[in-house]
């Protein structure tokens, strides 16, 4: 294919930044990626890649969409986005959306992020009911269950876990300041970690929902999938049992937290599947307590 040129950073309203890792470039998400890049390219907004693929066809197809491609220098989820935002600030850019490479969704909603950067540090982007339906059933299951949860313990936007976050300069230094360097830090924390500080700074964190659609093929590929069930359950624990810790999760809240805390408590180190399934229908069952109520 043609080589589509990459769109300048300075000046433009919004930028995407995302980081990449595929050990093998036939891996269906690494396609989805592709169409990702592509859509930046068609709404005429710049996209960085910081990529750490072992293979250098993932950032050749990269650019051929468009994106400038950054070579990882600290591999990881948060740190590879934090080189990105560095990037985009270095190149006079003002605003970002940080968001996983195979979410292709979300370049049509970047301009309406943007603006509604113009009052807002960071802006955390919800799905609609319409693309939650969408997702793996099991995907689906623990992001809500942890959604809510997060919701009525932290205070956070009730599909914080979706992952798309948007960021002016002001809200990018919460962003650059995460310790990404520090032990079990380099991880999807930094999602949650960012409007925490931001909102503990005194300023403004909106949210907004869209149709961030899943495409087929990757649900095809997850769904009864043990793999990708088990990293679920790896994302659910690792999120919950440091953000339950917090300070700012105070009575009434507490009751809530605890019976969290110690459900993960019982959990082996390394759960059989049948293991994870039970953990989540227990739990489940215990928060509905709380007033949850799952679809």
């Amino acid at each position: 294919m043609s080589r589509v040129k990459s769109t300048s950073i300075e000046g433009a309203p919004i930028v995407g930044v995302t980081g990449t890792y595929y050990p093998d470039p036939r891996d269906i998400r690494f396609e989805i990626a592709l169409d990702t890049a592509k859509g930046w390219s068609e709404q005429e907004l710049p996209l960085v890649v910081v990529d750490g693929s072992p293979d250098d066809k993932v950032a050749g197809a990269l650019r051929a969409r468009g994106a400038t491609v950054l070579a990882a220098q600290q591999p990881g989820i948060a740190s590879q986005r934090q080189e990105g935002a560095r990037y985009v600030l270095q190149e006079g850019g003002d605003k970002i959306i940080t968001h996983e490479p195979e979410k292709p969704s979300t370049p049509g909603i970047a301009r309406t992020v943007a603006k509604m950067l113009d009052d807002h540090s960071i802006v955390v982007i919800g799905r609609t009911d319409a693309s939650k339906e969408s997702m793996p059933p099991f995907q689906r299951r623990t992001e809500e269950l942890a959604g809510w949860v997060l919701e009525h313990t932290l205070g956070l936007p009730a599909d914080a876990l979706a992952g798309p976050r948007g960021y002016n300069r002001q809200g990018m230094q919460h962003l650059l300041r995460y310790p990404s360097d520090s032990p079990g830090m380099n991880n999807w924390i930094y999602m949650y970690d960012n409007p925490l500080a931001a909102r503990a700074n005194g300023e403004r964190i909106g949210d907004i929902q869209a149709d961030l659609m899943y495409p087929e093929a990757q649900v095809e590929q997850e769904t009864g999938n043990p793999t990708f069930d088990r990293k679920r359950y790896e994302q659910f624990a690792l999120q919950l049992d440091y953000l339950l810790r917090r300070p700012e999760v105070k009575q009434p809240a507490d009751d809530l937290r605890n019976m969290v805390l110690g459900s993960l408590a019982l959990m082996p180190e390394q759960p059989t599947d049948v293991k994870i399934k039970e953990f989540f229908d227990a739990l489940e069952t215990k928060v509905r307590g709380f007033g949850y109520k799952n679809n």
